[in-house]
């Protein structure tokens, strides 16, 4: 097993494949409604961030046999609240050029991309109309393949809650969650903090910490977290391969977030502040270093 530092200057490798997910969160229209969430945006960067890192990811499917893949999750903020800037309800000239649009729907770069029998389609909105029901198949058709993007539907801003995140990291058996979107100081950090907390105690991603460790001894495989037991500890305090850590490798791309100036605080600082603060949480890289990485 290779080892790396968790937080050197040089990132170890992310692994192409399907322990491997990037969660991309609340990329929707209503947010270039900036007066509605502060005053001036964060990252000037980020659009194309974004667009890179789903480049990358639908680019390492290519070639790569069901089940071997890396998996996108793209999460859509639906606010129960009718006065909410991204309520199903509201419209705006949000769209790429000024057009009337949906604040709800998913802006044109961060469209999840799905597999329909007539080829790939782009899906706007989780509520655009149902794809018939398919014809008897052929004798003989080619099956057709399985998408690499998930859609989620969350209410407030925590994606564990009330959807089926946590049991899908679990099911494909997910080691390495890379996080993405907006809004940094909302959904972004929630989902950092709430992921972090339930790697820790083996809720998905490995076993978790098993006993007290130091920090400073953590390192990866490249998809997971260890800490090496000690020689005298307990079997209860070890896992089977004898690490007292065993845990999700998270990671923050912070320039693929974005935040909103509040409280006479401008963005950019707001954004950096919160960012920092998440680094007890998760390992914060670039959309640079995560592509550099990305193998």
């Amino acid at each position: 097993m290779s080892r790396h530092s968790l937080n050197g200057d040089i990132m170890a490798p992310v692994p192409s494949m399907s322990t491997t997910a990037l969660l991309l969160i609340d990329n929707q229209l209503g947010f270039r409604d900036v007066a509605a969430w502060g005053t001036g945006v964060s990252n000037p960067d980020f659009e194309k961030n974004i667009t890179a890192l789903i480049a990358a990811f639908r680019d390492a499917c290519v070639g790569k046999p069901e089940g071997q893949r890396p998996v996108m999750i793209h999460i859509q903020y639906r606010p129960v609240w009718t006065d909410h800037p991204l309520h199903v309800s509201k419209l705006g000239p949000f769209g790429a050029n000024g057009e009337q649009v949906r604040a709800i729907d998913f802006l044109e770069f961060a469209a999840p991309r799905v597999m329909r029998p007539e080829g790939p389609k782009f899906i706007y909105s989780l509520d655009e109309t149902p794809t018939p029901a398919p014809a008897e198949p052929k004798k003989d058709a080619a099956p057709v393949p399985l998408s690499d993007e998930v859609i989620m539907t969350s209410h407030g801003h925590s994606v564990f809650i009330n959807t089926p995140l946590e049991s899908l990291l679990k099911k494909r058996g997910i080691k390495t969650l890379l996080i993405a979107g907006m809004a940094t100081d909302l959904a972004v950090s929630t989902a950092v903090r709430t992921a972090q907390n339930l790697a820790l105690t083996g809720k998905w991603g490995g076993r978790g910490n098993m006993a007290d460790a130091a920090a400073s001894a953590r390192w990866t495989d490249g998809a997971s977290v260890f800490v090496e037991a000690q020689e005298d500890a307990p079997e209860d305090e070890r896992g089977e391969d004898g690490f007292a850590v065993e845990m999700a490798r998270i990671i923050l791309i912070g320039d693929a977030t974005r935040a909103f100036g509040k409280g006479g605080v401008d963005a950019q600082t707001v954004h950096n502040v919160h960012v920092e603060s998440l680094r007890d949480f998760a390992e914060v890289r670039s959309t640079a270093e995560v592509i550099g990485a990305f193998h």
